[in-house]
């Protein structure tokens, strides 16, 4: 099946895939090829696109999934503010952004300020368990 990971800037990534793992607000998911027409939206945190043995691994802070069209011509889409290899994923950079977002949230109680400190510390979790 073929899977694009886009942002407002730029296309991400695009490839054929065997498995794309994704979380939303109910929980984890996977979309084989033939899945039935899907649409979800996504919370911060990982998206794994899988092809034989290769794995790519994104960073996502939110974002929608759409998975559809005839099992010869499947194809998903996750639609996100912005996506991140987890291999270019640095630790001691996202611990920045979760400070930064801390002190934010600290000084403007408001929505957003909480949003952006969970998506950082999202971030944060993610990197440090790829070892970087």
């Amino acid at each position: 099946m073929q899977v694009s990971i886009v942002s407002p800037e730029e296309e991400v990534w695009r490839g054929d895939a065997d498995l794309v793992v994704a979380r939303s607000p109910e929980g984890e998911f996977g979309i084989m090829r033939g899945h039935i027409p899907f649409l979800a939206a996504l919370i911060a945190g990982r998206v794994a696109v899988v092809s034989g043995s290769e794995r790519e691994q994104f960073f996502v802070p939110g974002g929608f999934l759409e998975a559809s069209g005839p099992r010869d011509d499947y194809h998903v889409i996750v639609l996100a503010d912005s996506a991140e290899n987890l291999a270019d994923m640095d630790v001691a950079e996202a611990r920045r952004r979760a400070d930064e977002a801390r002190r934010r949230r600290d000084e403007d109680t408001d929505e957003r300020a909480e949003a952006e400190m969970r998506v950082a510390m999202a971030r944060v979790e993610i990197a440090e368990s790829r070892g970087h």
